[in-house]
């Protein structure tokens, strides 16, 4: 009886005790955490060495739990067996370039532009320079397009008003004496090449003036000027390099071959380029200098002219002598504004200057009196395109300073306009 009992309480303790056992020595399962990406095993089916990440919990009704069998698993990259997946970093461009190189990128300095090739010409057709109808008196340095042709006639008109003394003081006018010219200039001007142009400036004088008792009044041909105009340099848009120029000019004294009443040694207006005494011939050369810098335009030019010695009656005189002339030198300086480019409509503001030397180049004492002479002046303009191709210009040049010489108002107007085009446009200088 004993040995039943305790046998049968035995078995009923063990059976107690065996669960209690069993929960000791088995794990329980671990609940994936939904933050966090966990390796599951290799799913059946699956291809060897692919990986499987259980898909999100999709949502249950509630008061329900989801099932694992409602889970799918999702396939990701393969990756080689030594390498473990490591945490994705969101992508910094800015930070990532730095981090390559470790220093500032350096700017690339541009190539500069030749002195007056192909690429300069193209550099400066491209930049700011609208077709305006000035200045009036200072030739430009940059040359026209090969193949392009463009006439402006000037009109000039100078009116004697007093004389300047030797120290540059100013007297009235010597009795009896009066003077007043009228002057039509045909400046025609034709691009040779992309640095190279004609010049020609055939032009019409008339005088109306009275010395010492005599009298000349009329109409006729004015010294005749031609010659070309080469361009070293062209201007840099985006620097300080201007446009240079020379001129070389060659003046014939058609005042004597058709016998223009004109004084004989007497000069034109102040206002024409290039100053040569009337009946000689002359030979002119200079310098032209020009930049673009919108909204202005910067302007300078430099003549100097060699006259030839000729025979003739001086003013005052009674017989022929021979005249030896100094050379002269014209000094000119402008600033234009441009204020509205697609009418042309601007201002213009050029001081000009005229020295007779007290000597020559070929080394012959002048023979006239007095030997040397200065005339200044200053010009306002305005400007304005009357059409596309038409372009106006006007102004006063009022005296500034002079010695030995008359003193004069000069009004003036020009009409420049435009023939021909580059690829079917037309083009400034």
């Amino acid at each position: 009886m004993c040995l039943k009992f305790f046998g049968s309480l035995y078995r009923r303790e063990l059976l107690t005790i065996i669960p209690f056992l069993i929960c000791m020595f088995v794990p329980a399962p671990v609940q994936a955490d939904p933050q966090q990406s966990s390796v599951s095993p290799v799913a059946p089916g699956a291809e060897p060495g692919t990986i499987t990440t259980p898909s999100p919990p999709l949502t249950a009704p509630a008061g329900t739990q989801s099932s694992p069998s409602t889970q799918q698993p999702n396939k990701i990259e393969k990756q080689a067996p030594e390498q473990k997946a490591s945490p994705v970093k969101p992508a910094n461009p800015l930070k990532e370039v730095a981090g390559k190189t470790g220093q500032k990128k350096k700017k690339v300095p541009p190539i500069p532009l030749s002195r007056n090739g192909p690429d300069a010409l193209d550099a400066y057709r491209h930049s700011w320079n609208p077709i305006t109808g000035g200045p009036e008196f200072l030739p430009q340095a940059d040359t026209l397009p090969e193949g392009e042709l463009n006439g402006r006639m000037f009109f000039y008109s100078r009116f004697t008003e007093a004389q300047y003394t030797d120290s540059g003081g100013i007297q009235g006018l010597p009795n009896g004496y009066y003077e007043t010219q009228l002057l039509l200039l045909g400046a025609i001007y034709y691009g040779l090449s992309s640095n190279d142009e004609l010049i020609l400036l055939p032009s019409m004088i008339s005088t109306f003036s009275s010395s010492d008792g005599q009298s000349l009044y009329g109409t006729g041909f004015n010294d005749f000027t031609f010659g070309v105009k080469h361009r070293w340099v062209i201007q840099d848009p985006n620097g300080l390099r201007p446009s240079i120029a020379t001129p070389f000019l060659i003046t014939l004294p058609t005042t004597t071959w058709f016998n223009t009443p004109v004084p004989k040694g007497g000069l034109p207006p102040l206002s024409v380029v290039p100053s040569t005494h009337f009946g000689s011939y002359a030979l002119t050369t200079g310098l032209f200098i020009r930049k673009n810098v919108k909204p202005f335009r910067l302007f300078s030019d430099f003549f100097y002219t060699f006259n030839f010695p000729t025979n003739g009656v001086l003013p005052g005189a009674t017989a022929a002598q021979r005249i030896q002339y100094g050379d002269l030198a014209q000094y000119r300086l402008g600033v234009e504004d441009v204020f509205n480019d697609k009418t042309g409509f601007g201002g213009i503001l050029e001081f000009v200057g005229l020295s007779g030397l007290p000597f020559s180049i070929d080394g012959i004492a002048p023979s006239i009196t007095p030997r040397s002479f200065n005339l200044m002046g200053l010009q306002p303009t305005i400007e304005y395109n009357l059409t596309e191709r038409l372009m106006f210009s006007a102004g006063v040049l009022l005296p500034v300073f002079g010695t030995n010489e008359y003193m004069a108002v000069i009004p003036n107007f020009s009409m420049w306009y435009y023939w021909g085009s580059v690829n079917g446009l037309l083009m400034a200088r």
